[in-house]
């Protein structure tokens, strides 16, 4: 029996450690991702429908776009996000926390442009504003809940973006920072409109 205990205590000390999220970092995600959601809410809900739906004269998106396709790009990142974290060979040893701030920074800042990739082009999916908040609620609402509840590995869980590797957790910053970088695309399109 002694042997035993030996064997199954060196087994557990010989296994890798999981990289555990601190509190801090568990508790600045899920701030960040309800502070962008409330900042996307206040932006567009009391919005007439020409508002709502005005476009820029450059052609860009209306308010109801951008809305739109942050509601695209939010899914499939959380997908990718589920996805590196089932793929063992998505398992490194890196240390990618100290770019936290910088994607963000990067993703956040309206002063790079990028093109879109057709997927996440909008198209008329949702066919309210009331039914797209419900939706971002209910996707704010599942991410929370996935980083208050999860024991996952998520920063030891890599996988390339397109501009770089970011481990599980940067995924989720990015969903708030490209949420957060398309509301001051909205609020552009308003300042626009209100000028004319």
């Amino acid at each position: 029996m002694k042997k035993l205990i030996l064997i199954i205590g060196l087994g557990v000390l010989t296994m890798p450690l999981m990289a555990q999220l601190s509190q801090a970092e568990r508790d600045f995600a899920i701030n960040y991702l309800e502070t962008t959601h409330a900042n996307i809410v206040e932006a567009v809900k009391d919005l007439p429908e020409e508002s709502f739906n005005y476009t820029p004269k450059d052609g860009g998106w209306s308010v109801s776009n951008a809305l739109e396709h942050i509601l695209l790009t939010e899914t499939a990142f959380f997908g990718m996000a589920q996805g590196t974290l089932a793929n063992d060979e998505a398992m490194s040893e890196k240390d990618l926390s100290a770019q936290d701030a910088v994607l963000i920074g990067m993703l956040a800042n309206r002063g790079t442009k990028v093109k879109t990739a057709p997927p996440f082009e909008p198209s008329g999916k949702w066919s309210s504003k009331a039914e797209m908040l419900s939706e971002l609620e209910k996707s704010r609402t599942k991410l929370v809940e996935f980083l208050s509840s999860t024991n996952a590995d998520l920063r030891g869980h890599v996988t390339t973006l397109p501009f770089g590797d970011a481990d599980v957790y940067q995924i989720i910053l990015v969903i708030s920072a490209h949420s957060q970088r398309h509301t001051f695309q909205m609020q552009e399109v308003l300042a626009e409109m209100n000028a004319m």
